[in-house]
């Protein structure tokens, strides 16, 4: 994202020259992996949302790195984590760290990049306290949002839990409240006050969720040359997202019936099946039934961004990153 190059440019000069120091140096087999997840690649979202936002307040983010980079390493903990838990092969076009290694070397590089994060936060001076209070409850949150993910995949489609209610808070968890953390702490670095702290807190959970469900969207509506990715990959893994809840509830009888069938049938035809998917989903409507919330979480966020006492050009940054998410091509 353009709002965000200059930052991106900085976190990456910062990472890989801390990771590439003598601290980091022995014993290789662990270190290595963990060198590998931190320096393969990433758009850096997070860690640039602590500079933009500490920028926001106080003109400055240098200030605000060893924050930025400490959020950078615990979002990509959580990654080799999720990467063994899905048995994914890939991250970012690249091998996951427990296939180019295996997962005991994973889970204990994981577990170092999660101290490594703790150790880059031991260098925010007096805001340890509050940020060391502020991350622990995150990462508890990522992780209750992690099982609530796992609860939902093994969900049954008439289960009770899987509901609209119940996927907002997955993703909310899952997703949102890093987000949230991030823009948070970065304001507390820059100086805000303890209500534009929690103001820019509540942005970062608000676009969160809209962007989980723009991704939602644009895997089964997107284009795979704006998306960056392969559409229909959800349909084809029969993954509960926010177009199939809200289809289920939309549906009724026959074609309810049909939905459900055609996500619990095995078939080697998946053209036919995602065809036959995205019929039922036009039929209830549930693409401009997910745009219009995205619009509403978007609008929220802004009205929250709007009412921050800072001058306009200290909001530019920040103004101009929502806008950039909230255009994205379907």
């Amino acid at each position: 994202m353009k709002s965000l190059e200059a930052y991106q440019s900085s976190i990456n000069e910062a990472l890989v020259s801390r990771m590439q120091s003598s601290e980091f140096a022995e014993p290789s087999g662990l270190y290595e992996p963990c060198k590998y997840i931190l320096q393969n690649g990433g758009k850096r979202v997070r860690a640039s949302l602590v500079l933009l936002a500490s920028k926001m307040f106080s003109g400055e983010y240098k200030q605000a790195m060893p924050v930025a980079l400490a959020f950078e390493t615990f979002h990509n903990f959580t990654l080799i984590h999720d990467d063994i838990m899905d048995k994914a092969d890939l991250r970012r076009g690249k091998p996951t760290v427990h296939t180019k290694w295996d997962e005991n070397t994973a889970i204990l590089s994981g577990d170092a990049v999660m101290i490594i994060a703790y150790r880059f936060f031991e260098e925010s001076g007096i805001f340890v306290p509050q940020l060391f209070k502020l991350l622990n409850k995150t990462a508890l949150e990522v992780c209750e949002g992690q099982q609530y993910d796992v609860d939902l995949e093994n969900a049954g489609l008439s289960d009770t839990i899987v509901s609209e209610s119940m996927y907002l808070k997955m993703i909310e968890l899952k997703t949102s409240v890093l987000l949230a953390a991030c823009l948070k702490a970065g304001a507390i670095v820059g100086g805000a006050s303890a209500d534009d702290a929690e103001k820019m807190y509540e942005i970062g959970r608000l676009i969160g969720i809209a962007f989980q469900l723009q991704d939602d969207v644009l895997d089964t509506y997107g284009n795979v040359q704006t998306f960056g990715k392969k559409i229909g990959g959800d349909i084809r893994v029969n993954k509960k997202t926010f177009l199939l809840i809200q289809a289920l509830q939309t549906l009724k009888g026959a074609e309810r019936q049909k939905l459900i069938d055609l996500l619990s049938a095995k078939t080697n035809n998946e053209t036919e099946k995602f065809n036959a998917v995205v019929a039922l989903y036009n039929s209830a409507d549930v693409k401009e039934k997910t745009i219009a919330r995205i619009s509403h979480y978007f609008q929220q966020a802004q009205s929250i961004l709007d009412s921050i006492q800072l001058a306009d050009t200290q909001k530019v940054e920040l103004n101009t990153f929502m806008k950039e998410l909230l255009v994205r091509k379907y």
